[in-house]
């Protein structure tokens, strides 16, 4: 049920912004948007838990419907100064049930080939499917493999600086999960709370860089965006493939760090990404094009999910860190490969400049 409401929920508040704000200021907008969904996702279990723990199981249900309640009483309360758009004669409406399903797997694929008119924005989306099928499945899939074959205390009986950094760092958020590789994998996810409120200080830093030209503003973004998930999924490439020459605790403590950057980038690339389509697109399509590249991304992340399922019944832990790291060394080329393309195409450049719209 959460699933399906989000499916409507999300196409409207992602097109809803260019009604509220001006073109200048979507990038913040987009910045906020992300870094509260982000946060609210990582602290959503730890808030449940405690209510849970402190009332009841019973109680924290009735908070959550109370709080999605509040939510719902919020948004009818909005006021968009936007005409709704009157249905075409020719629109799919009619048919049986079945056709209309039928109709969104349809829809899907014109929204596909209809990136070829704007080579940009494709570009960009196949950027976006690289970091959910190439990327993110690290953390969920990769990570508590290697976490696992971490021995049970060897954090506390390695004594160097970091180590006691990571134990000070768990107390200090109380993570203290039943067991260990729980801990260190809670941890290095906390680097995607972290991330979005770094990625929010950089859209405010590239703001004031882009203060004389404006209009470059998205174009700046994008391109600082792009450049650090480049590197920072080298500096994972790197991680990864010298995973077992580093102790436990410097293990840990990089792909904190390194995951931290990397969740921070690909927010600062999505949040200008959402706004060049949002001030390309107009207001009758925005709607339809975020729902299409939402199920293309869902699509994504589980395909990435089985690929590493894959790399991981290879063999053993070398194998299986190996197996991975030449997944992600695909998705550096790909990424590569799609800076340069952005690059060199100087017309889709000027797309992406700030313009006036009606």
């Amino acid at each position: 049920g959460f699933g399906l409401a989000q499916a409507f929920s999300q196409p409207v508040s992602k097109s809803m912004p260019p009604c509220v704000v001006s073109a200048d200021d979507l990038a913040i907008v987009n910045s906020w948007d992300l870094t509260g969904d982000k946060i609210g996702r990582n602290l959503a279990p730890m808030v449940f838990t405690i209510v849970s723990s402190a009332l009841g199981f019973p109680a924290a249900l009735v908070f959550s419907f109370g709080l999605c309640s509040a939510l719902v009483a919020l948004k009818q309360l909005i006021q968009v100064a936007d005409q709704p758009v009157r249905k075409k004669a020719n629109d799919r409406g009619g048919g049986s049930a079945l056709s209309r399903v039928l109709c969104v797997f349809s829809q899907v694929w014109e929204g596909i080939l209809s990136l070829k008119n704007d080579r940009t924005i494709g570009l960009l989306i196949l950027n976006t499917l690289i970091t959910n099928m190439l990327v993110y499945p690290l953390g969920s899939v990769v990570f508590p493999v290697i976490f696992k074959a971490i021995p049970d205390g060897s954090i506390e009986q390695e004594g160097s600086i970091v180590s006691r950094m990571i134990l000070s760092l768990q107390d200090a958020v109380g993570i203290h999960k039943a067991k260990a590789w729980m801990n260190y994998a809670a941890l290095v996810s906390l680097g995607g709370v972290i991330g979005p409120f770094l990625s929010s200080a950089v859209v405010y830093w590239i703001k004031a860089l882009a203060a004389t030209n404006p209009e470059r503003t998205n174009w700046i973004g994008l391109t600082c965006g792009i450049s650090g998930q480049v590197v920072t999924v080298g500096l994972l490439l790197l991680v990864l493939t010298f995973l077992q020459s580093f102790s436990a605790g410097t293990r840990i403590f990089l792909l904190f760090v390194v995951w931290g950057a990397m969740t921070a980038l690909n927010n600062v690339t999505t949040i200008y990404f959402n706004a060049h389509t949002q001030q390309r697109l107009s207001r009758t399509e925005r709607g339809r094009f975020i729902a299409n590249i939402l199920t293309m991304f869902t699509l994504a992340n589980s395909v990435g999910s089985l690929m590493y399922g894959w790399a991981l019944a290879s063999g053993g832990i070398d194998v299986q860190i190996a197996m991975s790291t030449r997944l992600l060394l695909l998705a550096l080329v790909l990424r590569l490969g799609i800076a340069a393309a952005l690059r060199m195409d100087m017309a889709g450049r000027e797309t992406i400049l700030l313009k006036k719209t009606e």
